[in-house]
């Protein structure tokens, strides 16, 4: 666009480290975030702007203009790549300041070539990562986990921690298997110089002794996440405390109540109160990385391990030359020596099919004892958000049904058919 044409609000000026400066213009993109919004840079096409959403506080600009100017002079090493990559992002890192009519609007950053990636979210069912054009295996999912942790290390030698690190805000290479972390102008900076808190959480993926808190040691809260994050990779999306409730006791709906009260079911001892979920594969891993899990969700955070823990421990899985990871008769990548955790997931989903065919028998011929048994399944979690909300239906409607009259043979039969296709939902959901 000449230069004459240009409409004010599009115009930008770049500065970079050393104060050098440029007059650019900014073309909308569509997508925004709950901070600010992403523009494409005009004859830059290697870089994008995000710029601050127009209510923010000339107070909150002056904060993120301070943390921005650090983070450019600040840069962190991170792990080296392949040269031949040298176009992947490790790292949605700040590189120069954007002012609009000379005040700060946000800063300008390398672009991630999302045509390339997939959000991480979508490695956690296989289904949707098929297709997004990504053939899951332990081989992959073992390498994406290990190179998500070494930046993390990265980013804690230099006293910054993500906090709220979660699958959403983490793009996964398709090809390369690189990952790129997103956002990280929200991240905590904790130096003898400059400090920057991050309250921004995500209940799911908090620590115990942070929910409903502030975050008082991040490193330790992103120690936490990694090993939620690496346990849903490799367990087939489910997260370690969802369960199946042992007793009759209240137990929490939400994620983090049940992370807030150490109801973690898939430790090498098991827990008294809340059960594995049957589609789990835990036992298929190796001890060490049990180990780990359990330190990370079993341990109230006293013997959490770091993310430098994680990184030592993923790095002979990520090697193709270690020889942990070998085919099964079937083909699948699986842990050496242990039993292949793909083939286990398939015999489960079998064994429930067989029983999904004898629970329809029984709702045929004993409608009024399978009404129980749903009263039952209700007091338990739910491996899926369709199985949580299709459990409050339920639990509404038997509420709806009392007191008696009793409940009629067509409508016990019906309920429970919503039931069953919830069940089939839900084990398509989990993938």
């Amino acid at each position: 666009m000449p230069s004459a044409e240009r409409k004010p609000d599009h115009i930008a000026q770049l500065v970079w480290p050393g104060q050098r400066s440029e007059l650019v213009t900014l073309a909308a993109t569509g997508k925004s975030g709950g901070a600010g919004e992403i523009f494409s840079i005009e004859g830059m096409p290697g870089f994008v702007a995000k710029i601050y959403h127009a209510t923010t506080s000339q107070a909150v600009l002056a904060k993120y203009r301070h943390k921005i100017q650090w983070m450019m002079d600040h840069k962190p090493a991170l792990p080296q790549i392949p040269a031949e990559y040298h176009d992947i992002v490790q790292l949605a890192w700040p590189e120069a300041l954007i002012l609009r009519r000379s005040r700060f609007a946000g800063f300008a950053m390398r672009k991630i070539t999302f045509e390339r990636t997939l959000e991480l979210d979508y490695l956690l069912n296989r289904r949707q990562a098929a297709q997004e054009g990504f053939d899951a295996d332990y081989g992959k999912l073992l390498t994406v986990c290990f190179n998500l942790a070494s930046v993390i290390q990265c980013l804690h030698e230099k006293h910054i921690a993500i906090v709220d690190l979660k699958p959403m805000n983490v793009k996964v290479h398709k090809a390369e298997l690189y990952v790129s972390i997103l956002d990280c102008d929200g991240f905590h900076i904790a130096t003898e110089e400059f400090r920057h808190d991050a309250p921004q959480v995500t209940p799911e993926y908090v620590a115990p002794e942070f929910q409903d808190k502030v975050v008082m040691h991040p490193e330790a809260q992103d120690s936490f996440a990694l090993a939620t994050i690496i346990f849903r990779l490799l367990n087939y999306g489910i997260h370690p405390f969802t369960g199946v409730a042992s007793d009759h006791g209240k137990y929490p709906l939400e994620l983090a109540g049940r992370i807030k009260q150490g109801l973690y079911p898939y430790g090498k001892v098991a827990h008294k109160s809340v059960r594995k979920v049957p589609a789990s594969v835990h036992e298929a891993f190796p001890d060490d990385l049990r180990q780990l899990f359990d330190r990370a969700f079993a341990s109230s955070g006293h013997s959490r391990p770091s993310v430098r823990e994680w990184v030592d421990a993923l790095t002979i899985y990520a090697s193709k030359r270690s020889g942990q990871i070998s085919p099964c008769e079937k083909g699948h990548l699986r842990f050496s020596d242990r039993p292949c955790p793909t083939c286990l997931r398939e015999a489960l989903i079998a064994g429930a099919e067989v029983r999904r065919r004898s629970f329809v028998a029984r709702v045929q011929a004993a409608p009024a004892r399978t009404l129980k048994y749903v009263r039952r399944s209700l007091r338990q979690t739910h491996s899926s958000p369709f199985q949580a909300a299709l459990a409050q239906a339920q639990l509404f409607t038997l509420r709806q049904l009392a007191p008696p009259p009793p409940i009629s043979t067509r409508n016990a039969i019906a309920l429970e058919i919503l039931w069953i296709v919830g069940l089939l939902i839900a084990f398509w959901w989990a993938g």
